[in-house]
């Protein structure tokens, strides 16, 4: 049986859905995260232990998450919601919220209590800060660089955005979350200014500048996956992942090392 609407998480919540799914009688269920080591790792921890416990449980997999709210609205028009977990950002899981594509959640009937007996709407206190989703991951945007294909190392994102020290392609997510930042931030506005900058029509238009400033040299990414692929085909000198997604790649052996991480508070530097 599949549930007519989807439960929506920026992190892989299976408890939740667990205990959903069961109530419900449900055979299948369809969990959509976003590929790569980040999905391996949900399916490691989270799915199997699950279907260990709920024998006959068949549970399908997809790395759709990046085009979530475009897909979801599509099924919705159609009359035909065939997912139901959904790992996606914050923004996006307001968005579904407020579409009424995600399915309002009750943390205290649906969730655990805490060991102590804490209701989950007091043990995850301000972080349960949607009607639809459950936050259980934080994660990090990081660059990595091939360390053979530069001529020294790049240390900020803004070196993102020069072409004349660091030519060759860089790979950036298809998404405007974390760009349009890095983009005012490295055409010079002061990190506790951008977002206030961003509310402004003419802050847009600034970041979209500066981003153009780079398209040529741009290819964008979809999934986490995709820049650590990039980076070992020597497609991309540098470009934006996930952390997990560049800890794995840098794993394999491959001449990748990180820099810069979204916030540009830290920088993690590594021999070449």
């Amino acid at each position: 049986m599949k549930l007519k609407t989807t439960l929506m998480a920026t992190g892989a919540t299976l408890i939740a859905a667990a205990a959903f799914a069961q109530s419900n009688m449900a055979d299948s269920m369809t969990v959509v995260s976003w590929g790569g080591a980040y999905q391996n790792s949900q399916v490691k921890a989270y799915i199997e232990p699950y279907v260990a416990n709920n024998p006959g449980l068949n549970v399908i997999t997809d790395e759709s998450s990046a085009e979530a709210v475009t897909k979801l609205r599509a099924m919705s028009e159609a009359g035909n919601i065939t997912w139901d977990i959904v790992d996606v950002t914050a923004a996006d899981g307001l968005r579904l919220c407020d579409e009424g594509l995600a399915m309002e959640i009750d943390p205290d009937t649906m969730l655990a209590a805490a060991p102590d007996g804490t209701p989950a709407s007091e043990d995850f206190g301000n972080t349960l800060v949607g009607d639809c989703f459950i936050p259980q991951i934080v994660f990090s945007t990081t660059f990595g660089y091939r360390t053979d294909l530069v001529s020294e190392a790049p240390t900020t994102v803004c070196d993102v955005f020069d072409t004349e020290k660091f030519p060759g392609k860089r790979s950036l997510e298809k998404r405007p979350i974390g760009n349009m930042e890095w983009a005012l931030i490295c055409d010079g506005v002061p990190i506790e200014e951008v977002y206030d900058t961003l509310e402004t029509q003419e802050g847009v238009d600034r970041a979209l500048a500066k981003l153009g400033t780079i398209k040529d040299d741009v290819i964008w990414w979809s999934a986490g996956a995709e820049t650590p692929q990039l980076l070992a085909d020597g497609e991309v000198v540098m470009g934006s992942t996930y952390n997990g997604s560049l800890i794995a790649a840098m794993s394999s052996g491959l001449a990748i090392c990180p820099f810069g991480v979204m916030v540009l508070s830290e920088v993690t530097h590594c021999a070449s």
